[in-house]
């Protein structure tokens, strides 16, 4: 699960930007297990990880960020999630949140720890104080990471959000999910209203890794159920008030479960939030990671 090793992750430094290694829960797709990402060195002694979303079209234009998180001291890492990009099986594509529940869990086990292997890199460079960002899907498992891992210190979480529920029947991202699931016949939403009554009372008497044995396995990769571990002083979150990929019920419910941390609501729609206030959360981000 989350909590396997990676003694053995070993990075390589393609050349000044580019870091390449090995991920510690291999898939057995050698596209997918070579991890990859981009390192923008800054001046000072901290370090972020920054998460990009979902999809083939968001990396370009996310570099915006490590690019001046850099230029204003911090040394960031960029990876590429399993699944995206030059990480994508050699024969076919495939979508990170297609197949089952089952599939989707191994594939967020990946992702996750791909991020605190990153961590790992920034601490064996010297970083002494450690932050994570996430945009989008990249805040879902950016939420997880920080609540697993007490090295990372500050968390910051763009128009992201938790709870599958409504991820799944509300979000327009998900619409080819929820048409497979149904086709499929291994879930609908009368099954994942009445799977999810027991949520909220799960997400509250969650308090550690082994108490994911005995959850469903769409609960194992929730953010909202890792919500309570995270302080919520050492959290920024940005959401988008018109946004149809994360609905305002998912992010309310990590907000919610995670304590009520600093927010802010920009007025935009998902996308936009960065074509039309990239500066102001870069500017903000910047303002709470200092």
């Amino acid at each position: 699960m989350y909590n396997i090793s990676r003694k053995d992750v070993v990075f390589k430094k393609e050349d000044a930007n580019h870091l390449s290694f090995n991920s510690p829960f291999p898939s057995g797709d050698e596209y997918v297990d070579k991890g990859r990402a981009l390192l923008y060195e800054g001046n000072n002694n901290e370090g972020i990880v920054f998460v990009h979303g979902l999809g083939n079209r968001n990396f370009e234009y996310l570099k915006y960020y490590p690019e001046n998180l850099a230029k204003h001291g911090y040394t960031a890492i960029m990876p590429t999630l399993p699944y995206h990009f030059e990480r994508m099986p050699k024969d076919k594509k495939i979508s990170f949140l297609s197949g089952t529940s089952v599939d989707i869990e191994k594939r967020f086990y990946q992702s996750v720890t791909d991020l605190l292997s990153c961590v790992d890199y920034l601490e064996s460079i010297g970083m002494k104080k450690i932050h994570i960002m996430g945009f989008s899907f990249g805040g879902m498992i950016s939420t997880i990471a920080k609540a697993i891992d007490n090295r990372i210190d500050k968390g910051v979480f763009i128009v992201s959000g938790g709870n599958f529920l409504y991820i799944t029947w509300k979000s327009t991202a998900t619409k080819v999910l929820r048409v497979r699931y149904e086709d499929g016949g291994s879930c609908s939403i009368e099954k994942c209203h009445e799977l999810h009554q027991s949520f909220d009372q799960e997400a509250e008497n969650f308090s550690s890794l082994d108490d994911l044995n005995n959850l469903p396995n769409c609960f194992r990769y929730d953010p909202s159920l890792f919500a309570k571990m995270i302080d919520p002083s050492k959290v920024l979150m940005i959401n988008a008030i018109f946004d149809p990929f994360i609905p305002s019920k998912s992010s309310k419910d990590l907000w919610n479960k995670m304590g009520h941390p600093k927010r802010y609501r920009l007025p935009s729609g998902h996308l936009t939030s960065h074509l039309w206030f990239k500066k102001f959360i870069l500017k903000k981000t910047i303002d709470f990671l200092e």
